[in-house]
């Protein structure tokens, strides 16, 4: 019977932990480069590389653990997402990935990010949610 409770608790712990994805878009407002978004990160304490000519930028947040930024393209076939950067006037779309267990360093990073950039960060899911503007 010990067994069982603790078992219980476990499980309800766990439904009870707010699971944030690890990957995301960021919908610039502007033609941005991810030198411009690491520019948004001056005088903070992460550790920025970047790969301009491949539109990488990986923000090291300590300890191994990284906020990724690749810049991409919107897939043809992807009405859905093509819509709402049409909708939300975006010029540029990067995807963004992280470990989810480190979602709170990273939305401080995006957060940030939108303060200096604008833009708009969504969730990589079918109904572009959650969303930070």
């Amino acid at each position: 019977m010990k067994n069982k409770s603790k078992l219980n608790k476990i499980k309800e712990k766990k439904q009870n932990v707010r699971t944030m994805l690890g990957e995301w878009l960021y919908f610039a407002s502007a033609e941005t480069t991810v030198r411009e978004i690491a520019g948004a990160l001056e005088g903070e304490a992460y550790e920025l590389e970047i790969w301009e000519d491949a539109g990488v930028l990986e923000i090291g947040m300590g300890e191994g653990e990284t906020v990724d930024f690749e810049q991409t393209q919107i897939h043809p076939k992807d009405e859905v997402t093509a819509a709402f950067a049409r909708e939300n006037q975006c010029k540029t779309v990067f995807l963004v990935t992280f470990v989810p267990e480190n979602y709170e360093k990273a939305e401080k990073i995006m957060r940030r990010i939108l303060q200096e950039n604008g833009g708009v960060f969504c969730a990589d899911t079918e109904e572009l949610e959650p969303a930070l503007r």
